[in-house]
């Protein structure tokens, strides 16, 4: 790579975490000061705030007219660049940048000619690399950046709308019995952007995990569906979502994404739950359980608390 290319792009890195620093800096200050009880909601917002507007300023400076370069943007050396000089610069940028690989460099590998060749790139990375730290067994390799070469290989393939690898990263990622959550992030990015392709997976999946509980990656599979779900609301999905609960060992995950899918069927679901089991239902499953029946727009007056307490709270916190 050449070094004038690469300066551009330590600068580039250096600027994003500077405006990233700065906005979240003035979101702190424009958001609304969170109430008692509200500082983990609080701070999703204001995470979710500050990265879209770093990734909208840092989308323009990949696209600003640098004299280093001879007056042209990143993306303008990136469009020039040959397909072996795209696949470097990918990998150069997912190793050495904090803030990953530039969008404008995605889009020109996606965009880059062959499209043959550029599945069997991404097929390569995401084949090869490691996707535990165990695999990596490298301890002078990070192993978050190493997985930056994934991430940006599934991005290319969604640029694509190339849906082609969704069962073989399901397969995999459902080979572990636990990933880092950015792993699962990842993976769920690229899954979610085909619902059409991924949902009989997702659901053939879970329903194989039916009598063992459903937990650690069929967990993440049920959040994916109910992302998917939201934006592609379907009787197929909102069963699968409430079966979820009935068989998953840790209800609580089914609680939370019958909730955010949104369908008001959920609160005959849990009202039903809490009669029928009131002298074994833990504290935790019973709190998230009458949440979401308020959040759904049930009403939980006429709801037995086995503990005595989650009303006078509630009424405390109104």
């Amino acid at each position: 790579m050449r070094e004038e290319i690469a300066d551009i792009l330590k600068r580039y890195d250096e600027l994003s975490k500077l405006i990233l620093e700065q906005t979240i800096d003035r979101f702190s200050d424009d958001l609304e000061e969170p109430s008692a009880g509200d500082e983990e909601d609080f701070e999703q917002r204001l995470q979710a705030a500050a990265a879209k507007a770093t990734d909208d300023a840092t989308y323009e400076l990949e696209n600003e007219p640098d004299e280093r370069l001879g007056g042209k943007s990143l993306r303008d050396i990136f469009e020039e660049m040959s397909f072996d000089e795209l696949c470097e610069t990918v990998e150069y940028c997912a190793l050495n940048l904090d803030r990953g690989v530039p969008v404008s460099l995605i889009e020109s590998l996606a965009t880059s000619g062959d499209g043959d060749r550029i599945r069997e790139y991404c097929a390569r990375i995401i084949g090869d690399a490691s996707w535990t730290e165990e695999e990596l067994g490298d301890s002078d390799a990070i192993f978050e950046m190493e997985f930056q070469k994934v991430r940006a290989a599934l991005d290319v393939l969604i640029k694509m709308e190339e849906p082609c690898f969704v069962k073989a990263v399901l397969d995999r990622f459902m080979s572990y019995p636990q990933v880092r959550d950015f792993v699962a992030e990842s993976i769920s990015e690229y899954i979610e952007a085909f619902p059409e392709v991924s949902v009989p997976f997702i659901i053939s999946e879970l329903e194989l995990h039916t009598e063992d509980g459903m937990t650690g990656p069929c967990e993440d599979l049920v959040i994916m569906l109910t992302a998917i779900g939201k934006e592609n609301r379907s009787d197929v999905i909102y069963d699968e979502l409430r079966r979820a609960f009935r068989f998953m060992e840790n209800k609580i995950y089914a609680v939370i994404c019958l909730a955010d899918y949104g369908d008001e069927r959920a609160v005959k679901l849990f009202k039903n739950y809490i009669n029928r089991n009131q002298e074994t239902i833990t504290r935790d499953l019973f709190y998230e359980m009458m949440s979401a029946i308020q959040k759904l727009g049930g009403d939980i007056s006429d709801i037995n608390d086995p503990f005595g307490d989650f009303q006078k709270k509630y009424s405390q916190g109104e």
